[in-house]
């Protein structure tokens, strides 16, 4: 598709997208773009989208992408600065978007350092694939009372490179939390609240929760990071979950990342040999990864520091031998069910006393 302006022939590409948000609770948005894309200086590019429907109005449509786009300047080292911005209309409200994002040294020097930063990518690329609303993703209802926002989904793995051998299952549902996005963000991502939060009741009893079901009784440390963006404390951490005799029950790779429209919580299991190789300059392409996490998000226009609630999404990704390609026993549902509401609660309830999240 062309378009003259004053005498100068511009190239732009007509495409079809899909915009999901991060909770299978929220169905997809289709919009028709023209991309535009230009190199305007040595070093830099610029990449601009405008919705067709603009031009060509669809009442079905409630989806409109402004003009939105991207800047993307080399930099030395072979690495880029990307400041994206977006622009989208939904319904009768519009949201606005901006991630202006640099690279930063980090704490981890290896050899491997750049393949620990690739794993985490393909770790939070899954959790958003899981999450999404895509035809792919066949969301089932879980069949139990209280269960009513509450989907589960089967992943084969054979139908999939970078899984685990054998079937897992993926439970997640949204719910919406009383205080900033934030604050929410700042909680869930602190290894110290991770198993263990003290929250004083009206009667002045102190009560231990914790969100983290899976580490119940055993002591959360982390042992390095890589920063990684823009926001101070976006970043990828190696955490040692270990039992209270010393030993290492499990090794996570975390990765958080906040910007002005949304944050992220992701993490895996990963076995400590594979760590290693990693670090050392191995590839961690196809190695296989369960991701579990959470999006968070304002519950209005305001933005992170303005809004009065958060709606937090969190999803569950676990191996089932007791399930296959298209069944999931009744024990798995009622034990996902039981781990993604009890998380919830943790979450709602450690969020009403301030003085003991230490944020």
């Amino acid at each position: 598709m062309y378009t003259k302006l004053k005498g100068i022939c511009i190239l732009a590409i007509a495409i079809a997208v899909e915009f999901n948000a991060p909770s299978p609770l929220r169905p997809t948005r289709e919009c028709h773009l023209a991309r535009h894309s230009k190199q305007l200086a040595s070093g830099i590019w610029g990449v601009v989208d405008v919705s067709l429907e603009s031009l060509f109005p669809n009442p079905q449509i409630r989806y409109r992408r402004r003009p939105s786009g991207c800047l993307i300047q080399q930099l030395p080292n072979g690495v880029a600065k990307i400041v994206w911005v977006e622009h989208s209309e939904v319904g009768d409200g519009l949201v606005y978007g901006a991630n202006h994002c640099d690279p930063k040294p980090g704490e981890i020097v290896s050899p491997g350092r750049e393949n620990v930063l690739r794993l985490p990518e393909r770790m939070m690329r899954k959790f958003w694939a899981n999450l999404s609303d895509l035809a792919e993703n066949i969301w089932r209802p879980v069949p139990l009372k209280g269960a009513e926002n509450v989907l589960a989904m089967i992943i084969n793995a054979e139908d999939e490179e970078g899984q685990p051998p054998g079937t897992s299952i993926v439970i997640a549902t949204t719910v919406w939390v009383l205080t900033s996005p934030r604050r929410v963000f700042d909680f869930l991502n602190n290894e110290g609240t991770r198993n263990r939060v003290n929250l004083v009741t009206d009667s002045n009893k102190y009560i231990d929760l914790q969100w983290d079901i899976l580490t119940y009784g055993h002591h959360v440390r982390e042992t390095g990071y890589i920063d990684n963006g823009c926001d101070h404390g976006n970043q990828v951490s190696i955490l040692e979950v270990k039992s209270t005799e010393d030993q290492i029950v499990v090794i996570l790779l975390q990765e958080i990342y906040t910007t002005l429209t949304g944050s992220y919580v992701t993490f895996a299991p990963v076995e400590a040999s594979t760590l290693d190789m990693i670090l050392n300059g191995g590839s961690p392409e196809n190695l296989p990864i369960l991701s579990s996490g959470f999006s968070i998000l304002p519950d209005g226009p305001k933005g992170n520091e303005g809004s009065t609630g958060s709606l937090v999404t969190m999803a569950f990704q676990i191996l089932d031998t007791a399930s296959s390609a298209t069944y999931i026993s009744p024990d798995s549902v009622a034990t996902t069910f039981k781990l993604v509401m009890e998380t919830a609660e943790c979450i709602k309830a450690a969020m009403l006393n301030p003085l003991n999240l230490g944020t």
